[in-house]
């Protein structure tokens, strides 16, 4: 993990979270981070967070009350293959943006998740994984492959449809739910 945050009531502006995962000495297995941010505190407020190619979640968040404004992630360009990019059974990858199931009050704005998958058969089953309840609201998502291999199937949850390489396929929701 690269950020916790364990305190209530903070702010987080404009930060830039990433682990290397192509280019000469790196690699799947030599230089591994499960997490790039982890929000355990409550009404955390987050402002413009870029986090990328992190193993698990990019963002874990278990705090009440979190807010987020802009997102960009790129999920790990290097899963070698599904089995090894797993969260669960039925599951495959580990979302970029994932809200904690016991989580009642959080609201986000402005998320891009994008892929860059190196090795075939490796597949996102969706980018933004969040408890369906109704103060759990995410606004203006887009989810887009960039490289020729893979896809992420959905935008949030079970919603929003899969990417595309040919023709190019970016899947949006406006809002959620």
């Amino acid at each position: 993990m690269n950020l916790m945050i364990n305190s209530n009531d903070t702010i987080l502006d404009h930060t830039w979270i990433w682990r290397a995962d192509h280019g000469p000495g790196v690699g799947w297995t030599s230089n591994t981070s499960a997490n790039g941010l982890v929000v355990n505190g409550e009404n955390v407020t987050v402002y413009g967070l870029f986090v990328e190619h992190l193993q698990q979640f990019q963002v874990l968040w278990n705090g009440n009350g979190g807010r987020t404004y802009m997102v960009q992630s790129e999920i790990p360009y290097d899963p070698p293959d599904q089995a090894s990019y797993t969260s669960a059974a039925g599951t495959n990858g580990w979302a970029s943006y994932k809200v904690a199931d016991v989580v009642t009050r959080h609201e986000a704005w402005g998320l891009g998740i994008y892929s860059v998958f190196r090795h075939p058969g490796v597949t996102l089953s969706r980018a933004i994984e969040v408890p369906r309840t109704p103060a759990v609201r995410f606004h203006d998502m887009i989810t887009v492959a960039l490289g020729n291999m893979g896809e992420i199937s959905n935008v949030i949850n079970n919603t929003g449809g899969a990417t595309a390489i040919a023709p190019r396929v970016t899947p949006k929701v406006t809002t959620y739910p």
